[in-house]
């Protein structure tokens, strides 16, 4: 198990946290630091704001440029704020950084700046790059890897804001959280000449897949105690060729897995929704405290010693359990 002493002590407070340059930086909305090792603790060692144009650019959610970036050697990564989707670049325009007590000013490398709030809330990235982001008013936006102007496809919610979103490696599925279920739409159709393509680069209109549907079961209500679905995640894939596996959120004081395979073969045997296709079988691993954030741990370690494809990382209040734990 392992904690930030800046966080225990109430130095500053995170909404989110990216990794970086082969996972030996962190990117937070709040300072940027660098863990030497597991249990050596964690500093700080370099503070950026966002600006544009001298004004302050508040930034809501972080994504890496492409979903395995974070294991290359980059210093650009994206943001969103309720009106605005950017590229920021760590490279200082001058070529120094400066110390922490005078905190840097990341360079704005493009984006789009919406002239109405669109309530951006949360975004990830495909391994191509494509970018999914999720909005308060429950739409969910594709965007193509060639520009952020944009929106290529914008799907309709069903009512629920976004709280969350994540995206295949391959870009053909996306997730979405609400408090109440998580959406699985698959991205890929074929156009008017009969060719795959997806709606990330295109847009998908009325030849769109119907979602599919992760919903509890009613006799599961009372366990969970009406808390709400929280950060959907797909199996952690970073490599052409595999496919992801597994989903997983949080919910109270549990941990819930969803055999993606089965999800996308599912009949409409159980529908919700206006008759959307809905999946309730899933796996619930139970904590004694509220459970923050359930992370798988990367596809390549998956068959290392005592773990197998659905080691996770499950973040409590208080403490860390690795696949080492036990459940």
């Amino acid at each position: 198990m392992h904690a930030c002493p800046n966080i225990l002590k109430g130095s500053f407070t995170l909404s989110c946290i990216l990794a970086l340059s082969q996972c030996s930086i962190y990117e937070c909305v709040c300072p940027l630091c660098s863990c030497k090792a597991p249990g050596c603790g964690c500093r700080v060692v370099s503070e950026w704001s966002f600006k544009k144009d001298g004004v302050d650019a508040g930034m809501i959610d972080l994504a890496n440029e492409t979903r395995g970036a974070q294991l290359d050697d980059r210093d650009t990564f994206l943001g969103i704020g309720n009106k605005r989707i950017a590229r920021w670049d760590m490279r200082a325009p001058e070529g120094v950084v400066q110390e922490l007590s005078s905190p840097s000013v990341m360079t704005w490398d493009g984006g789009h700046d919406y002239k109405t709030d669109v309530a951006f809330n949360c975004m990830a990235t495909s391994g191509d790059g494509y970018v999914v982001i999720g909005s308060d008013d429950g739409q969910i936006r594709l965007y193509g890897n060639k520009t952020l102007t944009r929106a290529n496809t914008a799907i309709p919610g069903l009512g629920g804001p976004i709280t969350a979103v994540d995206v295949t490696y391959d870009g053909k599925w996306v997730l979405a959280t609400t408090k109440n279920y998580l959406m699985v739409v698959k991205t890929t159709y074929k156009d008017k000449g009969g060719k795959e393509t997806n709606g990330f680069k295109s847009k998908m209109g009325a030849r769109a897949p119907a979602p599919r549907l992760l919903r509890l079961k009613a006799e599961d209500q009372p366990l969970l105690q009406g808390a709400p679905l929280r950060q959907g995640k797909f199996t952690w894939v970073t490599e052409a060729g595999r496919d992801e596996r597994w989903i997983v959120a949080s919910c109270g004081n549990h941990t819930v897995l969803w055999n993606f395979g089965q999800v996308k073969l599912a009949e409409p045997t159980t529908t919700s929704y206006g008759g959307l296709t809905t999946c309730t079988n899933y796996h619930l691993i139970k904590k004694q405290e509220s459970v923050v954030d359930s992370v798988f741990v990367h596809d390549n370690y998956a068959n290392s010693p005592g773990a197998n494809d659905t080691s996770m990382v499950v973040v409590t209040k208080h403490q860390v359990w690795s696949l080492a734990d036990d459940d």
